[in-house]
């Protein structure tokens, strides 16, 4: 598998564990890999997620697709849940994504997670609203900044 055709490329990952995680991803060679995160092996990453080669089971393009949601065919994934689930830190890193669709993925997420009768599982809340109002602050994207002002009326 040539890992560095998929280089700024839409894809779907599928982990060893079988888990699917869908985005744009950039590709990390070995050397690069082996200064930032001391592991010698390449990787394609998504956002904060990084999937070394040993990890990965398969890699589709999905720049040919077209749905109801672009190139996705779900609102948000799993790399959007897990990183709700991971808490603040996580939720901040892909708020403030350079991808704008990994951002309006995380607010759909978000639209979930927000929600007062998801139930106390979601322990950073108003962190949560700190930051989206934080993105609107420093967004310039029309859709992401009204999507987050929405999440914030309706859960502030």
């Amino acid at each position: 598998m040539n890992l560095n055709q998929f280089d700024g490329k839409c894809v779907r990952i599928t982990d060893i564990h079988g888990d699917v995680f869908d985005g744009i991803c950039s590709y990390n060679n070995a050397d690069y890999d082996e200064h930032e995160f001391g592991i010698f092996e390449e990787s394609l990453q998504i956002v904060y997620v990084i999937f070394y080669r040993s990890d990965i089971q398969s890699v589709e393009s999905l720049e040919d697709h077209t749905g109801p949601y672009g190139k996705f065919l779900d609102p948000y994934g799993k790399l959007e849940e897990m990183a709700a689930q991971d808490g603040i830190e996580s939720i901040t890193e892909m708020l403030f994504c350079e991808e704008n669709v990994h951002v309006i993925r995380m607010l759909n997420c978000l639209d979930k997670y927000l929600d007062p009768y998801y139930g106390c599982k979601f322990t950073c809340r108003s962190e949560t609203i700190d930051a989206l109002e934080a993105l609107c602050d420093s967004t310039s994207d029309k859709e992401i900044k009204e999507e987050a002002e929405r999440l914030i009326e309706m859960w502030k």
